[in-house]
Protein backbone atom coordinates (compact mmCIF):
# COMPACT_ATOMS: atom_id res chain seq x y z
CA UNK A 1 0.00 0.00 0.00
CA UNK A 2 1.26 3.64 -0.51
CA UNK A 3 0.54 6.66 2.04
CA UNK A 4 -2.24 8.60 0.46
CA UNK A 5 -2.33 12.82 0.20
CA UNK A 6 -5.25 14.71 -0.95
CA UNK A 7 -4.75 18.00 -3.12
CA UNK A 8 -5.35 21.11 -1.07
CA UNK A 9 -8.89 22.35 -1.68
CA UNK A 10 -9.24 26.02 -2.45
CA UNK A 11 -12.31 28.07 -2.03
CA UNK A 12 -12.28 31.70 -3.49
CA UNK A 13 -14.99 34.21 -1.81
CA UNK A 14 -14.89 37.47 -3.91
CA UNK A 15 -16.78 40.95 -2.31
CA UNK A 16 -17.40 43.85 -4.70
CA UNK A 17 -18.92 47.07 -4.20
CA UNK A 18 -22.41 47.39 -3.66
CA UNK A 19 -24.78 50.56 -3.28
CA UNK A 20 -24.00 50.09 0.45
CA UNK A 21 -20.38 51.60 0.30
CA UNK A 22 -18.36 52.83 -2.17
CA UNK A 23 -15.43 50.09 -1.94
CA UNK A 24 -14.61 46.64 -3.44
CA UNK A 25 -13.82 43.86 -0.60
CA UNK A 26 -12.07 40.78 -1.89
CA UNK A 27 -11.06 37.63 0.39
CA UNK A 28 -9.91 34.39 -0.54
CA UNK A 29 -9.83 31.19 1.96
CA UNK A 30 -7.26 28.77 1.34
CA UNK A 31 -8.09 25.18 3.16
CA UNK A 32 -5.29 22.72 2.44
CA UNK A 33 -6.82 18.58 3.78
CA UNK A 34 -3.91 16.75 3.85
CA UNK A 35 -4.07 12.82 5.13
CA UNK A 36 -0.81 10.01 5.18
CA UNK A 37 -1.88 6.37 5.04
CA UNK A 38 -0.60 4.24 7.29
CA UNK A 39 3.63 2.90 7.06
CA UNK A 40 4.06 -0.05 9.43
CA UNK A 41 8.12 -0.14 9.84
CA UNK A 42 10.65 -2.73 9.51
CA UNK A 43 7.84 -4.65 7.63
CA UNK A 44 10.41 -7.07 6.49
CA UNK A 45 10.89 -8.84 9.94
CA UNK A 46 8.56 -11.19 9.59
CA UNK A 47 9.80 -14.31 10.82
CA UNK A 48 10.26 -16.06 14.53
CA UNK A 49 11.03 -19.40 16.10
CA UNK A 50 10.03 -19.76 19.38
CA UNK A 51 10.35 -22.40 22.22
CA UNK A 52 7.38 -23.93 23.83
CA UNK A 53 6.24 -22.48 26.97
CA UNK A 54 7.77 -19.04 26.27
CA UNK A 55 6.80 -16.10 25.12
CA UNK A 56 6.64 -14.64 21.41
CA UNK A 57 6.95 -10.48 20.59
CA UNK A 58 5.94 -9.53 17.31
CA UNK A 59 6.39 -6.15 16.01
CA UNK A 60 4.16 -3.75 15.10
CA UNK A 61 4.88 -0.50 14.87
CA UNK A 62 3.12 1.92 11.89
CA UNK A 63 3.29 5.82 11.29
CA UNK A 64 0.02 7.54 9.00
CA UNK A 65 -1.71 10.75 9.64
CA UNK A 66 -4.13 10.61 11.58
CA UNK A 67 -2.41 7.81 13.67
CA UNK A 68 -3.52 4.50 12.56
CA UNK A 69 -5.16 1.81 14.61
CA UNK A 70 -3.73 -1.13 15.06
CA UNK A 71 -5.17 -4.98 15.10
CA UNK A 72 -3.59 -8.47 14.80
CA UNK A 73 -5.62 -11.97 12.86
CA UNK A 74 -4.63 -14.59 14.59
CA UNK A 75 -4.23 -18.51 13.06
CA UNK A 76 -6.95 -18.99 14.35
CA UNK A 77 -9.26 -16.26 12.32
CA UNK A 78 -9.45 -14.51 15.93
CA UNK A 79 -9.16 -10.78 15.36
CA UNK A 80 -7.02 -9.12 18.88
CA UNK A 81 -7.60 -5.23 19.07
CA UNK A 82 -6.83 -5.15 22.74
CA UNK A 83 -5.41 -7.28 25.04
CA UNK A 84 -6.51 -10.47 26.46
CA UNK A 85 -5.19 -13.10 29.01
CA UNK A 86 -2.34 -14.35 26.96
CA UNK A 87 -2.54 -11.76 24.36
CA UNK A 88 -1.06 -8.34 24.98
CA UNK A 89 -1.27 -5.47 22.40
CA UNK A 90 0.98 -3.04 23.67
CA UNK A 91 0.76 0.65 22.89
CA UNK A 92 2.86 0.99 19.73
CA UNK A 93 0.96 -2.14 18.16
CA UNK A 94 3.24 -4.81 19.20
CA UNK A 95 1.48 -8.02 20.04
CA UNK A 96 3.26 -10.23 22.82
CA UNK A 97 1.78 -13.71 23.33
CA UNK A 98 2.54 -15.36 26.65
CA UNK A 99 3.48 -19.11 27.63
CA UNK A 100 3.28 -20.00 23.36
CA UNK A 101 1.38 -23.13 22.94
CA UNK A 102 2.22 -25.41 19.73
CA UNK A 103 -1.02 -24.75 18.38
CA UNK A 104 -0.24 -20.65 18.25
CA UNK A 105 2.30 -21.73 15.45
CA UNK A 106 1.04 -20.07 11.75
CA UNK A 107 0.60 -16.46 10.65
CA UNK A 108 -0.07 -13.52 12.34
CA UNK A 109 -1.34 -10.26 10.45
CA UNK A 110 -1.10 -6.63 11.72
CA UNK A 111 -3.46 -4.16 9.99
CA UNK A 112 -3.06 -0.45 10.64
CA UNK A 113 -5.89 1.35 9.41
CA UNK A 114 -6.80 4.94 9.11
CA UNK A 115 -9.30 6.97 6.90
CA UNK A 116 -6.14 7.32 4.17
CA UNK A 117 -5.54 3.36 4.24
CA UNK A 118 -4.53 0.20 5.25
CA UNK A 119 -1.11 -1.31 5.76
CA UNK A 120 -0.74 -4.70 6.74
CA UNK A 121 2.37 -7.09 8.32
CA UNK A 122 2.45 -10.65 7.87
CA UNK A 123 4.36 -12.93 10.72
CA UNK A 124 5.56 -16.44 10.25
CA UNK A 125 5.41 -18.14 13.88
CA UNK A 126 7.27 -21.25 14.48
CA UNK A 127 6.78 -23.32 17.78
CA UNK A 128 9.19 -25.93 18.81
CA UNK A 129 8.94 -28.05 21.69
CA UNK A 130 11.01 -28.43 24.73
CA UNK A 131 12.16 -31.28 26.07
CA UNK A 132 10.37 -32.69 29.33
CA UNK A 133 11.37 -31.38 33.00
CA UNK A 134 11.31 -34.00 35.13
CA UNK A 135 11.24 -32.66 39.08
CA UNK A 136 11.73 -28.92 38.07
CA UNK A 137 15.33 -30.19 37.18
CA UNK A 138 16.53 -28.69 33.39
CA UNK A 139 18.80 -31.19 32.83
CA UNK A 140 18.41 -34.12 30.18
CA UNK A 141 19.46 -36.60 32.88
CA UNK A 142 19.72 -36.68 36.44
CA UNK A 143 20.76 -39.26 38.84
CA UNK A 144 19.91 -39.26 42.37
CA UNK A 145 20.66 -41.56 45.52
CA UNK A 146 17.45 -42.88 47.44
CA UNK A 147 17.54 -45.23 50.60
CA UNK A 148 14.34 -47.25 51.52
CA UNK A 149 14.30 -49.90 54.44
CA UNK A 150 13.67 -53.67 53.68
CA UNK A 151 9.61 -54.69 54.04
CA UNK A 152 8.59 -50.78 54.02
CA UNK A 153 6.93 -49.01 50.74
CA UNK A 154 8.75 -46.57 48.54
CA UNK A 155 7.64 -44.08 46.35
CA UNK A 156 9.49 -42.05 43.40
CA UNK A 157 8.11 -38.92 42.18
CA UNK A 158 8.93 -38.76 38.73
CA UNK A 159 6.78 -35.74 37.68
CA UNK A 160 7.84 -34.50 33.92
CA UNK A 161 6.14 -31.42 32.48
CA UNK A 162 6.23 -29.92 29.18
CA UNK A 163 4.46 -28.98 25.86
CA UNK A 164 3.26 -30.94 24.60
CA UNK A 165 2.46 -33.24 27.69
CA UNK A 166 5.05 -35.77 27.83
CA UNK A 167 4.39 -39.15 28.08
CA UNK A 168 6.23 -41.42 31.14
CA UNK A 169 7.69 -44.20 31.11
CA UNK A 170 9.82 -46.58 33.94
CA UNK A 171 12.49 -49.02 33.08
CA UNK A 172 12.94 -51.46 35.86
CA UNK A 173 16.28 -53.04 36.50
CA UNK A 174 15.49 -56.24 34.37
CA UNK A 175 14.80 -54.01 31.57
CA UNK A 176 10.83 -53.96 31.76
CA UNK A 177 9.48 -51.15 30.51
CA UNK A 178 6.58 -49.96 32.31
CA UNK A 179 4.20 -47.21 30.76
CA UNK A 180 2.55 -44.73 32.89
CA UNK A 181 0.34 -45.88 34.18
CA UNK A 182 0.62 -49.32 35.52
CA UNK A 183 -0.66 -51.36 38.54
CA UNK A 184 1.15 -54.29 39.19
CA UNK A 185 0.88 -56.53 42.62
CA UNK A 186 3.79 -54.81 43.80
CA UNK A 187 4.89 -52.56 41.48
CA UNK A 188 2.81 -49.62 40.21
CA UNK A 189 3.17 -46.60 38.00
CA UNK A 190 0.94 -43.38 38.98
CA UNK A 191 -0.77 -41.50 36.52
CA UNK A 192 1.75 -38.30 37.60
CA UNK A 193 4.92 -40.75 36.90
CA UNK A 194 5.21 -41.91 40.45
CA UNK A 195 6.87 -45.04 40.99
CA UNK A 196 5.57 -47.15 44.00
CA UNK A 197 7.15 -49.98 44.94
CA UNK A 198 5.54 -52.14 48.01
CA UNK A 199 7.15 -54.83 50.22
CA UNK A 200 11.07 -53.62 49.28
CA UNK A 201 13.33 -56.43 49.15
CA UNK A 202 17.24 -56.33 49.55
CA UNK A 203 17.26 -57.39 45.65
CA UNK A 204 15.82 -54.07 44.68
CA UNK A 205 18.58 -52.44 45.15
CA UNK A 206 19.58 -51.35 41.61
CA UNK A 207 18.82 -48.54 38.78
CA UNK A 208 15.52 -47.47 38.24
CA UNK A 209 15.33 -45.35 35.32
CA UNK A 210 12.11 -42.86 34.35
CA UNK A 211 11.89 -41.82 30.93
CA UNK A 212 9.94 -38.46 29.83
CA UNK A 213 9.64 -38.23 26.22
CA UNK A 214 7.57 -35.76 23.88
CA UNK A 215 8.26 -34.09 20.45
CA UNK A 216 10.80 -32.02 21.95
CA UNK A 217 12.84 -34.50 23.23
CA UNK A 218 13.26 -37.00 26.27
CA UNK A 219 14.98 -36.60 29.90
CA UNK A 220 15.94 -38.98 31.99
CA UNK A 221 15.44 -39.83 35.71
CA UNK A 222 18.20 -42.33 36.55
CA UNK A 223 17.71 -43.42 40.98
CA UNK A 224 19.70 -45.30 42.51
CA UNK A 225 18.11 -47.03 45.02
CA UNK A 226 20.01 -48.98 47.95
CA UNK A 227 17.78 -51.28 50.37
CA UNK A 228 18.98 -50.76 54.17
CA UNK A 229 17.75 -52.37 57.11
CA UNK A 230 15.56 -51.23 59.89
CA UNK A 231 16.67 -47.63 60.45
CA UNK A 232 17.75 -47.29 64.37
CA UNK A 233 18.35 -43.97 66.15
CA UNK A 234 22.34 -43.87 67.24
CA UNK A 235 22.74 -45.39 70.86
CA UNK A 236 25.96 -45.52 72.69
CA UNK A 237 26.72 -49.16 74.21
CA UNK A 238 27.35 -47.09 77.24
CA UNK A 239 24.79 -44.25 77.48
CA UNK A 240 26.05 -42.68 80.71
CA UNK A 241 28.45 -39.85 81.28
CA UNK A 242 31.54 -41.02 82.49
CA UNK A 243 34.84 -39.46 84.45
CA UNK A 244 38.20 -40.61 83.40
CA UNK A 245 41.38 -40.03 85.26
CA UNK A 246 44.71 -40.00 83.10
CA UNK A 247 47.86 -40.78 84.12
CA UNK A 248 49.85 -38.24 82.96
CA UNK A 249 52.43 -38.77 79.62
CA UNK A 250 50.86 -41.90 78.94
CA UNK A 251 48.29 -42.19 75.76
CA UNK A 252 44.49 -42.31 77.09
CA UNK A 253 41.69 -43.23 74.62
CA UNK A 254 37.86 -41.96 75.60
CA UNK A 255 35.82 -44.68 73.98
CA UNK A 256 32.30 -43.43 72.37
CA UNK A 257 31.08 -47.00 70.68
CA UNK A 258 27.89 -46.30 68.98
CA UNK A 259 25.13 -48.14 67.41
CA UNK A 260 22.54 -47.43 64.84
CA UNK A 261 21.30 -47.97 61.37
CA UNK A 262 22.73 -46.51 58.95
CA UNK A 263 25.71 -46.43 60.74
CA UNK A 264 26.69 -42.72 62.88
CA UNK A 265 28.86 -40.23 61.90
CA UNK A 266 30.81 -39.96 65.46
CA UNK A 267 32.21 -36.50 66.25
CA UNK A 268 33.83 -35.02 69.17
CA UNK A 269 33.94 -31.45 70.82
CA UNK A 270 37.11 -30.62 72.75
CA UNK A 271 37.31 -28.39 76.49
CA UNK A 272 38.58 -25.36 73.91
CA UNK A 273 35.15 -26.15 71.52
CA UNK A 274 36.95 -27.58 68.69
CA UNK A 275 34.63 -30.14 66.61
CA UNK A 276 36.89 -32.72 65.72
CA UNK A 277 35.15 -35.80 62.91
CA UNK A 278 36.42 -39.24 62.68
CA UNK A 279 39.72 -39.90 60.59
CA UNK A 280 40.99 -36.88 61.75
CA UNK A 281 45.12 -37.17 63.32
CA UNK A 282 46.99 -33.90 64.63
CA UNK A 283 50.42 -34.19 67.17
CA UNK A 284 47.69 -34.61 70.34
CA UNK A 285 44.40 -36.21 69.10
CA UNK A 286 43.54 -38.82 67.28
CA UNK A 287 39.65 -39.60 66.32
CA UNK A 288 38.83 -43.02 64.92
CA UNK A 289 36.45 -44.47 62.78
CA UNK A 290 34.88 -46.81 65.72
CA UNK A 291 34.06 -43.25 68.13
CA UNK A 292 37.38 -43.62 69.79
CA UNK A 293 39.53 -40.15 70.59
CA UNK A 294 42.91 -41.07 71.63
CA UNK A 295 45.21 -38.29 73.51
CA UNK A 296 48.53 -39.00 72.74
CA UNK A 297 50.19 -36.90 75.85
CA UNK A 298 47.98 -35.69 78.42
CA UNK A 299 48.98 -33.01 80.78
CA UNK A 300 46.92 -30.74 82.78
CA UNK A 301 45.86 -28.58 79.79
CA UNK A 302 44.31 -31.47 78.46
CA UNK A 303 41.91 -32.10 80.94
CA UNK A 304 38.08 -30.91 80.88
CA UNK A 305 34.76 -31.75 79.55
CA UNK A 306 35.00 -33.48 76.30
CA UNK A 307 31.91 -34.20 74.56
CA UNK A 308 30.90 -37.18 72.10
CA UNK A 309 28.07 -36.51 69.11
CA UNK A 310 27.00 -39.73 67.00
CA UNK A 311 24.49 -38.72 64.41
CA UNK A 312 22.66 -40.57 61.37
CA UNK A 313 19.69 -39.43 59.50
CA UNK A 314 17.34 -40.73 62.31
CA UNK A 315 18.36 -39.23 65.50
CA UNK A 316 20.96 -37.96 67.03
CA UNK A 317 22.96 -38.03 70.59
CA UNK A 318 25.41 -36.48 72.37
CA UNK A 319 27.93 -38.11 75.87
CA UNK A 320 29.94 -36.17 78.27
CA UNK A 321 33.26 -37.53 79.39
CA UNK A 322 35.57 -35.56 82.08
CA UNK A 323 38.74 -36.36 81.40
CA UNK A 324 41.03 -35.30 84.61
CA UNK A 325 44.76 -35.82 84.21
CA UNK A 326 46.24 -37.69 87.79
CA UNK A 327 48.69 -36.88 89.79
CA UNK A 328 51.29 -38.77 91.55
CA UNK A 329 50.50 -39.66 95.62
CA UNK A 330 52.48 -38.00 97.96
CA UNK A 331 52.91 -38.24 101.89
CA UNK A 332 52.60 -35.13 103.72
CA UNK A 333 53.72 -36.44 106.67
CA UNK A 334 57.28 -38.20 107.35
CA UNK A 335 58.65 -39.08 110.59
CA UNK A 336 62.00 -37.36 111.90
CA UNK A 337 62.63 -40.24 114.21
CA UNK A 338 61.61 -43.38 115.10
CA UNK A 339 58.17 -43.81 117.15
CA UNK A 340 58.10 -44.59 120.71
CA UNK A 341 55.09 -46.59 122.52
CA UNK A 342 55.09 -47.80 125.80
CA UNK A 343 53.71 -51.96 125.91
CA UNK A 344 50.10 -52.64 126.81
CA UNK A 345 49.14 -49.31 124.97
CA UNK A 346 47.56 -48.28 121.90
CA UNK A 347 50.19 -46.74 119.12
CA UNK A 348 49.14 -44.85 116.49
CA UNK A 349 51.32 -44.73 112.85
CA UNK A 350 49.87 -41.66 111.02
CA UNK A 351 50.48 -41.43 106.93
CA UNK A 352 48.33 -38.53 105.93
CA UNK A 353 48.74 -38.34 101.80
CA UNK A 354 47.93 -36.39 98.95
CA UNK A 355 47.57 -37.11 95.11
CA UNK A 356 44.70 -37.18 92.16
CA UNK A 357 43.16 -39.57 92.67
CA UNK A 358 42.85 -40.18 96.06
CA UNK A 359 45.20 -42.36 96.87
CA UNK A 360 44.88 -45.28 99.01
CA UNK A 361 47.05 -46.59 101.87
CA UNK A 362 48.28 -50.07 102.07
CA UNK A 363 49.83 -50.75 105.50
CA UNK A 364 50.79 -54.33 106.47
CA UNK A 365 49.24 -54.80 109.87
CA UNK A 366 46.28 -54.09 112.55
CA UNK A 367 43.37 -50.99 112.23
CA UNK A 368 43.74 -49.43 109.02
CA UNK A 369 41.95 -45.59 109.56
CA UNK A 370 40.22 -43.83 106.28
CA UNK A 371 42.70 -40.89 106.31
CA UNK A 372 45.60 -43.81 106.39
CA UNK A 373 46.62 -43.49 110.12
CA UNK A 374 47.30 -47.17 111.36
CA UNK A 375 46.47 -48.46 114.89
CA UNK A 376 48.27 -51.16 116.69
CA UNK A 377 46.14 -52.09 120.02
CA UNK A 378 47.56 -53.04 123.15
CA UNK A 379 50.91 -52.81 121.71
CA UNK A 380 54.04 -55.51 122.61
CA UNK A 381 57.37 -56.11 122.21
CA UNK A 382 56.67 -58.35 119.08
CA UNK A 383 55.21 -55.25 117.63
CA UNK A 384 58.23 -53.49 117.27
CA UNK A 385 59.96 -53.28 113.95
CA UNK A 386 59.33 -51.51 110.36
CA UNK A 387 56.66 -50.43 109.25
CA UNK A 388 55.70 -49.20 105.56
CA UNK A 389 53.24 -46.78 104.21
CA UNK A 390 52.49 -47.24 100.95
CA UNK A 391 50.04 -44.46 98.77
CA UNK A 392 48.66 -45.69 95.12
CA UNK A 393 46.78 -44.37 92.90
CA UNK A 394 46.57 -44.59 89.28
CA UNK A 395 49.30 -42.41 88.78
CA UNK A 396 51.59 -43.62 90.70
CA UNK A 397 52.63 -44.50 94.19
CA UNK A 398 55.10 -43.16 97.21
CA UNK A 399 55.95 -45.21 100.73
CA UNK A 400 57.58 -43.92 104.46
CA UNK A 401 58.90 -46.55 106.38
CA UNK A 402 58.62 -45.94 110.44
CA UNK A 403 60.49 -47.89 113.19
CA UNK A 404 58.64 -47.52 116.35
CA UNK A 405 60.25 -48.55 120.03
CA UNK A 406 58.59 -50.22 123.09
CA UNK A 407 59.41 -48.97 126.53
CA UNK A 408 58.36 -51.10 129.87
CA UNK A 409 60.03 -51.41 133.23
CA UNK A 410 60.11 -55.02 133.19
CA UNK A 411 61.63 -56.22 129.92
CA UNK A 412 63.84 -52.92 128.76
CA UNK A 413 66.77 -54.45 130.34
CA UNK A 414 65.98 -57.73 129.31
CA UNK A 415 65.92 -56.49 125.97
CA UNK A 416 69.03 -54.62 126.17
CA UNK A 417 70.83 -57.51 127.43
CA UNK A 418 69.13 -59.73 125.19
CA UNK A 419 70.87 -57.81 122.19
CA UNK A 420 73.68 -57.27 123.94
CA UNK A 421 74.81 -60.83 124.62
CA UNK A 422 74.31 -61.14 120.55
CA UNK A 423 76.17 -58.64 119.64
CA UNK A 424 73.45 -56.66 117.96
CA UNK A 425 73.20 -52.88 117.88
CA UNK A 426 69.78 -53.01 115.89
CA UNK A 427 66.52 -53.60 117.98
CA UNK A 428 64.27 -53.01 114.79
CA UNK A 429 62.34 -55.61 112.77
CA UNK A 430 61.11 -55.34 109.24
CA UNK A 431 57.81 -56.41 109.03
CA UNK A 432 56.39 -57.49 105.60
Amino acid sequence: SFPLSLPPTEWEVESTSTPMGPWLDEMKIHIAVIMAAPQIKHSYKTYRKVKAGDMALLDCEAAGEPKPKIFWLLPSSDMISSSTDRHFLHANGSLSVHQVKLLDAGEYMCVARNPGGDDTKLYKLDVVAKPPVINGLYANKTIMKVTAVRHSKKQIDCRAEGTPPPQIMWIMPDNIFLTAPYYGSRIVVHKNGTLEIRNIRPSDTADFICVARNDGGESMLVVQLEVLEMLRRPMFKNPFNEKIIAKPGTATTLNCSVDGNPPPDISWMLPNGTWFSSGIKTSQFLTGSNGTLTIYSPDGDRAGKYRCAARNKVGYIEKLIILEVGQKPSILIHPTRPVTGISGESLSLHCLSDGNPKPATINRRHILLENGTLVIREATIHDRGNYVCKAYNSAGDSSVSVSDRLFHSSFILSILHDYQEHGSHNARVSEN
